[in-house]
């Protein structure tokens, strides 16, 4: 009996010390984590087909296209005028819809 008990209160004082500044999740954090999960999902096509690019498209490809920046903030970043920017990324989206196979419609949207 003894024996027992204490194994039961060992098994206690485990649980309890992994749980130790743990909180649980809700209903909210699961949600979001299910959202975050999802966006990285469907980001991969993208990202994978944006790593084939040249380094100077993908750069700006992936200011605009993944990070959101404005063409004239991803110009600054890159420290190269606006106008060679827009070409830049005009290049990178016309070569990316050459296979547009698991691209998100935001970018087969925005590179007409």
């Amino acid at each position: 009996m003894v024996a027992s008990e204490q194994r039961r209160a060992a098994k206690e004082l485990h649980k309890n010390a992994r749980a130790a500044g743990q909180r649980t999740l809700d209903a909210d954090d699961l949600t979001r984590l299910e959202e975050r999960i999802d966006a990285e999902r469907a980001a991969r096509p993208l990202l994978s087909a944006i790593a084939g690019l040249p380094k100077s498209l993908r750069a700006v490809a992936e200011l605009v296209d993944v990070d959101g920046l404005s063409v004239a903030d991803a110009a600054t970043a890159l420290r190269i005028r606006v106008s060679t920017a827009r070409v830049r990324l005009h290049r990178a989206r016309r070569r990316l819809m050459a296979d547009p196979t698991g691209l998100p419609e935001s970018i087969l949207e925005g590179s007409s």
